[in-house]
């Protein structure tokens, strides 16, 4: 049984997902002027937050 399949595993994973969807909603809001963010921060979000979710697809096996 690998470690993605155990119920620590999954839970690590989406977690980890979580976040990295939180930062690309934050950042694309951010660029969309929905609040008040500076652009350079709101791209970095949004960067950094795709950089997470493809992380989590690539390396951890996906979210589940």
């Amino acid at each position: 049984m690998s470690e993605s399949t155990t119920i620590t595993g999954i839970a690590k994973n989406l977690l980890i997902y979580a976040v990295g969807v939180g930062f690309a909603v934050t950042g694309a809001l951010g660029i969309a002027e929905a609040f008040d963010l500076p652009l350079p921060l709101a791209g970095v979000l949004f960067v950094a937050g795709l950089a997470v979710v493809l992380y989590v697809h690539e390396y951890l096996g996906g979210p589940l």
